[in-house]
């Protein structure tokens, strides 16, 4: 970044004059106006001093590049745990599509299985009702090599591509 020249770390973009410092679901960003106000209205952006953005940048980045890209799936039975546990807290269904920023419908459906919640959809109706709802995606033959192995050796990752002088 070229002092005073920012780009948006959303939508890539050139920000003109003085950059949106914010955080984004945990994660401190710079933010182009348009993207920050999508983002704050869907709850997803708070704002951010500068110094939380220059600092936690760095750390956000190298934690996401020590682990590889995490792939999750929704468990089978999320139609049924997602009712439970709303019935279990007395909410109705409109109260629980209140706090999640959805509809009513969009609810109903997804409580009888007629539609999956997305993954960031998921994730918040995880931390307001507290169930599990996504679980990774396991590669079996990561974990247990070609040969059914349960451990993994060099060979089972690595593809070595030869120069051929």
């Amino acid at each position: 970044m070229v002092s005073g020249e920012y780009y948006c770390e959303v939508c890539g973009r050139r920000i003109v004059g003085r950059p949106i410092y914010a955080e984004v679901e945990g994660a401190p960003m710079y933010l182009c106006i348009d993207c920050f106000e999508r983002l704050y209205r869907a709850g997803r952006a708070k704002l951010a001093s500068r110094r939380a953005v220059e600092e936690g940048s760095v750390k956000h980045v190298r934690k996401r590049a020590r682990r590889g890209p995490e792939v999750y799936d929704l468990v089978e039975d999320y139609a049924e745990r997602i009712r439970e546990a709303r019935e279990a807290r007395g909410w109705s269904t409109s109260a629980l599509a209140q706090r999640l920023r959805i509809s009513e419908s969009m609810l109903r459906k997804i409580e009888s299985g007629k539609v999956k919640p997305s993954i960031d959809l998921a994730r918040r109706i995880e931390k307001v009702l507290r169930v599990k709802l996504l679980e990774p995606v396991v590669d079996e033959e990561t974990y247990y090599g070609e040969g059914g192995e349960d451990y993994v050796t060099l060979g089972d990752i690595v593809v070595v591509d030869r120069d051929e002088d």
